[in-house]
């Protein structure tokens, strides 16, 4: 059987539902729009 390899991005969905509930709470600035980095600890 040939070794296959899963790569899940949930620090780029935890970028999205972020800029989505700041938009929805009235902020003007989309985060989405700026290159980001998620470092994790």
């Amino acid at each position: 059987m040939e070794r296959q390899i899963l790569h899940i991005d949930v620090n780029n969905a935890f970028l999205s539902w972020t800029a989505i509930e700041m938009l929805k709470s009235g902020e003007t600035l989309d985060i989405r729009t700026i290159p980001s980095i998620i470092r994790r600890r």
